[in-house]
């Protein structure tokens, strides 16, 4: 992979993990597919939700591409590159299959006067599944970052 196309990968899997990271820690919805199921029926504006759900998978795939396809860099910066796509496809893993599912599981159940044992036992399950895609999310930015500081060769 020449320079240039690996330094405009490199701006895309930086911007596209910051944004996702921003929202994991900051925002009401992490910016990956199926975020949308994790919010009450609200629905956002439709054509702005198609580019959310894809910023990431964006972020994954530039990162999976960083780590495979460089050639000519730093053990570091490849371990790096490699790191921010394992972090990343954490982060999407656990909202695709944690808490997507449990958001739908506790809709389901409907607003009760009191909460139920399994109710809430989702809720805490939820809560460190959220800790730990943010954390995974953060760790990946923080790998992309250092790895566009890192000098090339």
């Amino acid at each position: 992979m020449n320079r240039t196309l690996e330094s405009a990968i490199r701006f895309v899997n930086l911007t596209a993990s910051g944004l996702l990271a921003g929202s994991l820690g900051f925002g009401e919805a992490a910016l990956v597919p199926g975020w949308r199921d994790e919010l009450p029926h609200e629905d956002p504006e439709p054509f702005a939700a198609n580019y959310f759900n894809a910023i990431g998978p964006v972020a994954l795939a530039t990162a999976v591409t960083l780590a495979v396809g460089t050639r000519g860099v730093r053990p570091t910066r490849r371990i790096l590159d490699a790191a921010t796509a394992v972090g990343l496809a954490g982060v999407l893993a656990a909202t695709v299959m944690v808490t997507v599912p449990i958001n739908k599981e506790l809709e389901a159940q409907g607003p009760t006067d009191y909460p139920s044992e399994r109710s809430q036992s989702l809720t805490r399950n939820w809560r460190v599944t959220h800790k730990v895609r943010t954390t995974l999310g953060i760790g990946a930015f923080v790998c992309a970052v250092v790895s566009n500081l890192t000098s090339k060769s």
